[in-house]
C-alpha cells in the first residue's frame, strides 16, 4: 500500500489518470443517480395517476350497485378492474363502512389481511372520504391503496365528472359509499431494477471509455515530460546534457525549447553568479565604508565646529586693520573648504531616495573637480573648460555627482602609472533631427555636453563594445566590480540623455555625456553679509563636546543672549523641568550619550509644546530634517554652522513663535 501511494505521489501521469478517473466516476455516478431518481419519480407518478383514474372511474360506474347494495351489479365492474395490470384487490363499502364487495386476484395474497380488516382498525380513511370528494392514496411498502368516494350524482356531466372535481362540497349526503383499489408495487420495483441495471451499465461503459481516453492523453503528456526529467537529472549530475527533441508546438514543445535554452545558458549563469558574489562582497565593503565615513564626518564636523567657533570668537576681538584679522579669515576660508569636503563624504554615506529637479550642472562639475584635485596625485593634471550660464537639466545632484566621480576616477586610473592630463569640458549644443537619427539615441533639442578625456592607456574595440555591460571590468581582481559604467549608463538614460565613448589604445579615452536641457529658471540666493541679528532671550544650549559648549556659549552671549549650557541630555532635561518657563529657545546636539537630541526634544515638547527647538548634527542616520520637523522641532541644521547663520536661525524660530496664535 505504501509503495502504491509513493508511486501515485511521484508519478505525474498516474496523478492525472487517477484524478480524471475519479472525476469521471463522480460525474457518471451523479448522472446515474439523477437519472434513476428522475425516472423513479416519473414511474411512480404514472402509477399513482393510473390508480387514481381507475378508482374514480370505478366509483362512477358502480354508483347504482352501491346505492341498491346489489352485489351482482358490482361484479362486472369489479372484475373488469381486477383485469388491469398490477391490481391486486378491489373493495366496495357503503356509507356505514359495510363491505359490499371484496375481490382479490387469485394467488397474490395468501393469508394476509384484507383491506377491510385493516380499515376496521382505523376510521381515519372513512373520515377523510366523508370530508373530501376527491380520491387519494395510501403508499405502503409493497402496495398502494387508492380510495375514492362513491357519489350519487355530480354537478357536472357524466363525462366531465371524471376530469373536473370539486375539492369540497356542501351536501355530504351525496356520498353513498367508498371503494378501494390495491395496486401491487412489484411491477414498479421491477422496472426500477431494470432501469438501475441499465444506468449502471451505461455508467461503467462511459467510465471505461473515458479512462482509456485519459490514459492515452496522460501518456502523451508524461512521455516528453519524462524525457525532460531525465535530462534535468543528467544536467544536475554532470552539468551537461543533450538537447531534448521538440516534437510538438504546444506548451510541452515550448517547455522542451525553454529547457534547451536554459541548458545552454547555465554556463553563463555560473559565471554571472561568481561575478554577483564578488559584487556582493564589494557592496558589503562599500556599506561598511559608508558607515565609517558617516562616523568620521560626524566627528570631523564637531572638530570643524570648534575651529570655526573659536576662530569667529577671536575675530570678534580683532579690528579690521589688525594683521591677525586676515589670518583668522584664512582659517575660516580653509574651514569652509573642509566643510564642503565633509559634505562630499556624507554624500556617499547617505542612503536616500533621489528626486529629479532642475539643477545647474556647472556647479556640480566644479565641486567634483575640487574634490578630485585633493585626491589625485600631482602627476595628473586637471584641465577644465566649464561654460557658465547654461540652462538647467532635470536630474538629481547626487546622481550627477556619481556620474562625474565615476568617469573621472576611471580616467585617473588609466593614468596612474605614467600620469597625464584629465580634461573636463562642459558646453551646450543644439541637436537636430538628422544628427539625432544618425549618431545618437536622442530626441532633437538643446543639450548640455559633458566631455571627460584622459591621456591614459586607452581601450580596444572589443572592450568598448562591453564597457556598459554589468560586471564587465578591465581592472584587476579587487579593484573594480564592473558595475560603475553600467550604473552610469542607467542614470544618464533616466535623464533622457545618452553617453558615447571614443578610445584608442595608447592614446587615451573620451567620454561624452548628453544631458537634455530644460526651460526653467533656478533662483540662486546670493549671500548677504549683513550684521548678525542680536537678542536678549534665554537659551538652553546642549552638546556633549565641552569645547563646542564653551564656544557656543561665548558666541551666543556675544549676540546678547542669556545662555545656560549642559553637556548631556539628562542634565539638560532636569534643568528644563525645574524651570520650564525660564527658556525661550533650546539648541541641542543630535548624537549624545545616554539621551539623544531627538529624545530630549520629545521630552521637552511634552512639557512645553510651544518652545522652539533647534537640533544640530554632524551626521545622523536616525533622524532627518523631515522626521525632526514632524515631531515639532523647528529647525534642523548641519554642523559646522557659522555665527551669523546661527543668529539668523534663532531669530527665525523666535519670530515664528511670536506670530503663532
Amino acid at each position: 500500500m505504501k509503495k502504491l501511494l509513493k508511486t501515485l505521489y511521484e508519478n505525474f501521469g498516474i496523478k492525472i489518470f487517477t484524478a480524471f478517473t475519479i472525476f469521471m466516476f463522480i460525474i457518471s455516478s451523479a448522472f446515474t443517480v439523477f437519472f434513476i431518481y428522475h425516472q423513479s419519480r416519473s414511474l411512480t407518478d404514472n402509477l399513482i395517476k393510473t390508480g387514481k383514474l381507475l378508482s374514480e372511474m370505478l366509483a362512477y360506474e358502480i354508483r347504482l350497485g352501491v346505492f341498491s347494495e346489489n352485489e351482482k351489479l358490482l361484479d362486472n365492474y369489479v372484475d373488469g378492474t381486477l383485469q388491469q395490470e398490477g391490481v391486486l384487490e378491489v373493495s366496495v363499502f357503503n356509507l356505514e363502512k359495510k363491505l359490499l364487495k371484496n375481490q382479490k386476484k387469485p394467488g397474490k395474497w395468501g393469508r394476509k389481511k384484507t383491506v377491510f380488516e385493516d380499515i376496521n382498525s382505523s376510521n381515519n380513511v372513512f373520515e377523510r372520504l366523508k370530508t373530501y370528494r376527491s380520491s387519494f392514496y395510501i403508499d405502503n411498502k409493497s402496495k398502494i391503496d387508492f380510495w375514492s368516494p362513491v357519489i350519487v350524482s355530480s354537478s357536472y356531466l357524466n363525462e366531465e365528472a371524471l376530469f373536473f372535481k370539486e375539492d369540497q362540497f356542501h351536501d355530504q349526503n351525496r356520498i353513498i359509499g367508498f371503494i378501494c383499489i390495491t395496486i401491487d408495487k412489484i411491477i414498479l420495483n421491477k422496472r426500477l431494477d431494470d432501469l438501475l441495471a441499465k444506468s449502471i451499465l451505461i455508467g461503467i461503459i462511459f467510465l471505461i471509455i473515458g479512462s482509456a481516453f485519459i490514459y492515452i492523453l496522460a501518456r502523451g503528456i508524461t512521455k516528453p515530460l519524462n524525457r525532460l526529467t531525465k535530462s534535468v537529472n543528467m544536467l544536475g549530475e554532470s552539468g551537461v546534457v543533450k538537447k531534448v527533441p521538440v516534437e510538438t508546438e504546444d506548451e510541452i514543445g515550448k517547455l522542451a525549447m525553454a529547457f534547451n535554452d536554459m541548458s545552454e545558458s547555465l554556463k553563463k549563469r555560473e559565471e554571472e553568479k561568481h561575478l554577483l558574489e564578488e559584487h556582493l562582497r564589494y557592496t558589503k565593503k562599500m556599506e561598511a565604508i559608508g558607515t565609517l565615513a558617516g562616523g568620521i564626518a560626524h566627528d570631523f564636523n564637531n572638530i570643524l565646529a570648534a575651529i570655526i567657533g573659536y576662530t569667529e570668537l577671536a575675530s570678534l576681538n580683532t579690528s579690521n586693520s589688525d594683521s591677525l584679522k586676515s589670518d583668522l579669515d584664512e582659517i575660516l576660508k580653509a574651514s569652509n573648504r573642509a566643510k564642503d569636503l565633509t559634505k562630499q563624504i556624507l554624500l556617499f554615506s547617505r542612503q536616500t531616495e533621489q528626486e529629479q529637479k532642475p539643477i545647474k550642472i556647472e556647479f556640480i562639475v566644479k565641486e567634483v573637480l575640487k574634490m578630485m584635485r585633493a585626491s589625485l596625485p600631482t602627476t595628473i593634471e586637471i584641465r577644465q573648460n566649464i561654460k557658465t550660464g547654461l540652462a538647467p537639466i532635470l536630474s538629481d545632484s547626487t546622481e550627477i555627482h556619481r556620474v562625474l566621480m565615476n568617469l573621472c576616477t576611471n580616467a585617473a586610473h588609466a593614468m596612474q602609472k605614467k600620469g597625464g592630463v584629465l580634461e573636463v569640458t562642459l558646453t551646450d549644443m543644439e541637436i537636430d533631427k538628422k544628427t539625432a537619427a544618425q549618431n545618437l539615441d536622442l530626441n532633437p533639442g538643446q543639450y548640455q555636453i559633458l566631455t571627460i578625456s584622459d591621456t591614459g592607456h586607452g581601450m580596444g574595440s572589443s572592450v568598448i563594445e562591453r564597457i556598459f555591460d554589468p560586471f564587465f571590468t578591465t581592472k584587476k581582481h579587487g579593484e573594480g566590480t564592473g558595475m560603475g559604467l553600467a550604473v552610469i549608463h542607467g542614470i544618464v538614460k533616466s535623464c533622457g540623455g545618452a553617453i558615447t565613448v571614443n578610445s584608442e589604445v595608447g592614446k587615451g579615452t573620451t567620454f561624452k555625456v548628453f544631458f537634455p536641457a530644460i526651460e526653467s529658471e533656478i533662483t540662486v540666493e546670493s549671500e548677504h553679509y549683513e550684521p548678525a541679528p542680536h537678542g536678549k532671550e534665554r537659551i538652553l544650549f546642549v552638546d556633549d563636546e565641552a569645547a563646542l559648549v564653551e564656544a557656543g556659549r561665548q558666541l551666543l552671549e556675544s549676540l546678547g543672549y542669556k545662555v545656560i549650557t549642559k553637556t548631556n541630555g539628562i542634565e539638560a532635561l532636569q534643568t528644563f523641568k525645574e524651570q520650564p518657563g525660564n527658556f525661550d529657545v533650546v539648541i541641542t546636539d543630535m548624537v549624545m550619550p545616554k539621551m539623544t537630541g531627538k529624545d530630549l526634544s520629545e521630552e521637552i515638547l511634552a512639557i512645553r509644546p510651544d518652545i522652539p527647538i533647534i537640533i544640530c548634527t554632524g551626521f545622523s542616520e536616525v533622524i532627518s530634517e523631515k522626521k525632526a520637523k514632524a515631531i515639532g522641532i523647528r529647525e534642523f541644521i548641519m554642523k559646522p554652522i557659522l555665527r551669523r547663520d546661527m543668529a539668523k536661525i534663532i531669530r527665525v524660530v523666535l519670530d515664528d513663535k511670536k506670530m503663532s496664535p
